[in-house]
């Protein structure tokens, strides 16, 4: 089995308005492009490690738990390759 971890844009979203700032101003804090930031918020891409840590080293989602930032998927094999 493989697990993925994909944001959860509505509550990522929410926070994001909470602290009145732009997804790329968030995409900068974390040292991520914009068209990458993108992505993950739109569910195109998997969570990696690092930007796991990253944003839970980021002061706006300081706080907050993962369970409430992405959602892990596990996926057979077959469907990983």
């Amino acid at each position: 089995m493989n697990r993925r971890y994909f944001l959860l844009p509505s509550r990522v979203r929410d926070i994001i308005d909470e602290h009145h700032i732009t997804h790329a101003t968030v995409a900068r804090r974390l040292g991520v492009s914009r068209a990458y930031w993108s992505q993950l918020v739109n569910g195109k891409r998997a969570l990696s490690p690092t930007t796991r840590r990253l944003i839970l080293d980021c002061e706006i989602f300081a706080g907050v738990a993962e369970s409430e930032l992405w959602e892990r998927i596990v996926i057979a094999e077959r469907e990983a390759s």
